[in-house]
């Protein structure tokens, strides 16, 4: 056999003693996805291929495409090669001790929307190309006009944000001088933070524009997500299998929530937040019924499809009996909300998002007397995110106020009380 020498090119001999010709990739090319090709036993016509397969390579190091389905290669010292290894080694990063990712799916998901922003900016550009002068003018069109690039002040605050801790990873990384983050000052503050919560009003009519719009989970959907203070995607990913028995110590409690039984069922959620393993929301009676009809009613759907569906959702688009996804869910949210707008008159409807039921269960809570920790063990995030919540609206509300001055009243009154008592017994 010739010595060809053709990079990637090896011959091996079976046991019948043929002798075949391999294109074989190496380790680094192997972990990028591409895979070990046979190519005959005809030596000449392995050269050829083996050659044709390394100029495919060589056109993917350039950045072109590759003939499987292998991402794109990134060129050396671009923006997206450096997005690429932000995502690779702190995005997607896993905890060595569990091999578990060391950030949550939401932050992941958040990450992303401003990564792709700045990938479309300056993907292909070296990262010398990003100067301070050059982020003033993303900041100046990112909070423009519409139809010149704008995109509003949060999502305008939150890329250029993102953009000034990406270079801040690259000089962590050595890629970039110390000091030299051209995005360290881009000149955009923080927007207010949002103060909008839902009225009972909202409520009403948005579950009636849902059922209008033959839409009914969206109404229950809204119902769950006031109920418990749940992300979005939680929500969506709400399975049969999340739905069981809560083991609950205070009688009080379980005749509150329990069936006639004495079992509490309810909501079990997969928790990172708190550092919690799992977060269990039990249901009250009134909300327990509508999540059971509703899994009833999905699963008779899901097992008389063809193929049967073996897990049940909570929450599913009422025209398809199948799960939402969540592009098509948000559509379907916008499309009640304006509804529910234009047949009320109540214009400010519009203008809502799913955060801010989250926020609006925290200050009813806050209304309602209870402490940021008690709040955080519903919502399952920080006492620290939670005050942030109130900061923005809790301070103004006249409810929260007065639960503060009542409590204070009722301690001014028992103190008066039992000093009246100890004067007595001393008299």
């Amino acid at each position: 056999m010739a010595d060809l020498r053709v990079p990637f090119l090896v011959f091996k001999k079976n046991k019948s003693g043929i002798v075949t010709g391999f294109w074989q990739p190496s380790a680094t090319l192997k972990a990028a996805g591409w895979k070990s090709t046979p190519l005959g036993s005809d030596e000449w016509q392995c050269v050829e291929k083996a050659r044709a397969i390394n100029a495919q390579v060589q056109a993917w190091k350039l950045g072109g495409p590759s003939p499987i389905a292998i991402e794109r290669r990134k060129a050396r010292g671009t923006i997206d090669a450096l997005i690429a290894r932000y995502r690779k080694e702190y995005l997607n990063a896993l905890d060595p001790a569990t091999g578990k990712p060391t950030l949550s799916s939401k932050t992941r998901e958040n990450y992303e929307t401003p990564l792709k922003r700045i990938a479309m900016w300056a993907g292909d550009q070296q990262l010398a190309y990003v100067t301070p002068g050059r982020v003033k003018v993303l900041k100046d069109t990112l909070v423009g006009p519409e139809d010149k690039g704008g995109i509003g002040h949060a999502a305008a605050h939150n890329t250029l944000k993102m953009l000034r801790q990406l270079f801040a990873f690259a000089e962590s990384v050595d890629l970039i001088p110390k000091g030299q983050n051209p995005a360290t000052s881009f000149g955009l503050g923080a927007p207010p933070p949002r103060r909008t919560i839902w009225k009972h009003a909202h409520e009403k009519a948005f579950d009636d524009a849902a059922f209008r719009k033959g839409l009914p989970s969206l109404a229950l959907a809204r119902e769950l997500a006031l109920y418990s203070a749940q992300r979005e995607g939680d929500l969506l990913h709400f399975t049969e299998n999340h739905y069981s028995a809560i083991e609950i110590f205070d009688p009080m409690l379980v005749r509150h929530f329990g069936d006639d039984a004495g079992i509490v069922k309810g909501w079990i959620l997969d928790q990172h937040k708190t550092g919690l393993t799992q977060l269990e929301v039990p249901m009250d009676a009134k909300l327990r019924a509508k999540v059971e009809e509703a899994m009833r009613r999905n699963r008779a759907r899901d097992r008389s499809a063809v193929p049967a569906r073996l897990v049940t959702y909570v929450i599913v688009d009422d025209r398809t009996g199948l799960p939402w996804k969540k592009r098509d869910f948000i559509k379907a949210w916008n499309a009640v909300l304006d509804d529910a707008a234009k047949v009320t008159g109540m214009d400010e409807m519009r203008d809502l998002v799913w955060h801010d039921l989250r926020r609006t269960r925290v200050v009813r809570l806050r209304r309602m007397g209870m402490s940021e920790a008690q709040i955080a063990t519903v919502t399952g995030t920080s006492p620290q995110t939670i005050m942030a919540m109130l900061k923005a609206y809790g301070p103004i509300d006249a409810t929260m106020t007065a639960h503060a001055l009542a409590a204070a009243s009722m301690h001014e009154i028992a103190r008066d009380k039992a000093i009246e008592d100890q004067k007595g017994k001393v008299g």
